[in-house]
């Protein structure tokens, strides 16, 4: 029976035809995502250069200005000895989110989250600096990656390979004669589905293997075993449904019908649902009002912020005294930022932290709900491997902040204390384990 079962198979032109336009999909969305996580990869390096050049630069001038052959520039920022001026301003260290051995997989949210962030004492600039945006018809739909050829289409290629089987035998007059043997159709049906679902899982696995490689992608690691491991239980979701409409005794035509509308609901209707179900039960506010309010709450720390001082300096006096005699302008000005920057950060933390428990709820009952769709599950672990989820993002940015924190204080001590940066210093600068 397999080998007969193989000989149709290959010698089914229809068959041949699915086998290659499945490569054709996968080669393309491999070539697809390894493009974008190369773009990347040259996105980190121009910053990761830019940030170097401009330390090396500032370095070189403090040797000079130490070694007595240039005097320190008249700006303070531009000055390699100020703290500040190196650790905010043009300063600052970008923090990277390097992409995963297999992020060519998925696209994920790496269209709209940042993969750096630039650091300093003021604030942590997530992608700023980069120039290049997103086409918005691919923000909106996504782009063609592996996720979609597996999520999509093959459930469609799996349909039109088993839709018939036990169908076309009675079609062609046939079944009877099966029948007339000693039989249990619903083994030789299951028989029939279990070598078709070996065959299309060897084919993928070959495939994807080889379309990966021919782009560059290492595929010898665990998480690829994990990748096809994932797929593999996917296919034999859409197998073993097509084994129950097969055994409903239906028409080819009846049963291709069933078969699409279970794909419609399972990978168009259910992900809706569920998008929809944890918007309206955990509403979270657009990204443009998120912006709207941030401007707002920022515009009312400005009002706040003579209360705030006039409080700091009721409970530090000592620090208003030297204030006011400094007749340097520029440590004036630092001494009532550096007292603003941590209350604007609290003040901020709040806002944000109400919006992000919005978010974070709506986001467990969308992973809850998604258990009633294999295609979700099966989005969502691709996400996960190629480390383009949004957790990995979220992370990332709560790194950002508490590295803020560890970057800020360096340069804070340094300025409490009056103390210059030294060449030595510019070694010793807080540095993203990240990194």
């Amino acid at each position: 029976m397999i080998k007969l079962e193989l000989k149709n198979i290959v010698r089914n032109p229809l068959v041949l035809i699915l086998v290659f336009f499945l490569f054709v999909f996968i080669l393309f969305a491999s070539y697809n995502g390894e493009n974008r996580v190369n773009k990347q990869l040259e996105g980190i390096a121009l910053v990761k250069e830019k940030e170097q050049t401009f330390y090396t630069n500032h370095k070189n001038t403090l040797k000079s200005i130490e070694n007595g052959a240039q005097k320190a520039p008249a700006r303070f920022f531009e000055d390699p000895s100020n703290p500040v001026g190196m650790g905010n301003y043009y300063g600052g260290v970008y923090l990277t989110s390097e992409p995963a051995a297999l992020a060519a997989i998925s696209n994920g949210q790496s269209d709209i989250f940042p993969y750096y962030t630039k650091i300093n004492i003021s604030s942590t600039n997530a992608g700023k600096d980069n120039d290049n945006f997103e086409n918005p018809m691919n923000i909106a739909t996504g782009g063609f990656d592996l996720a979609f050829v597996f999520v999509f289409i093959l459930p469609l290629l799996i349909i039109a390979f088993s839709y018939n089987i036990l169908s076309s035998e009675k079609e062609q007059g046939t079944l009877r004669l099966l029948l007339s043997m000693p039989i249990n159709i619903k083994l030789w049906l299951l028989k029939k589905i279990v070598f078709r679902y070996v065959f299309i899982v060897l084919i993928i696995s070959v495939l994807l293997s080889l379309s990966l490689s021919v782009v560059s992608v290492n595929i010898f690691n665990a998480t690829y075993f994990t990748l096809l491991f994932s797929i593999a239980l996917y296919t034999l979701f859409w197998f073993a449904l097509a084994f129950v409409i097969n055994l409903l005794n239906k028409s080819s035509s009846q049963n291709i019908i069933l078969l699409l509308g279970t794909w419609l609901l399972f990978v168009l209707i259910i992900p809706s649902f569920v998008n929809i179900m944890a918007s309206s039960i955990h509403p979270a506010p657009s990204r443009v009002e998120f912006v709207t309010a941030k401007r707002d709450i920022e515009k009312n720390f400005e009002k706040k912020e003579e209360v705030i001082l006039q409080k700091y300096y009721e409970e530090n006096p000592s620090e208003l005294e030297k204030n006011n005699k400094t007749n340097d302008r520029f440590r004036a000005y630092w001494n009532k930022n550096f007292i603003l920057l941590d209350e604007k950060r609290k003040f901020m933390d709040a806002f944000e932290s109400k919006y992000e428990n919005q978010s974070t709820k709506q986001r467990a009952l969308a992973k809850n709900l998604s258990w009633f769709s294999p295609a979700i599950l099966l989005q969502n672990t691709m996400n996960k491997i190629a480390k383009t989820d949004t957790q990995h993002y979220l992370n990332f940015q709560y790194e950002a902040k508490i590295f803020q924190k560890e970057w800020t204080n360096y340069f804070y001590n340094k300025y409490k204390n009056h103390q210059k940066l030294t060449v030595e210093d510019f070694n010793n600068f807080p540095k993203p384990k990240r990194n």
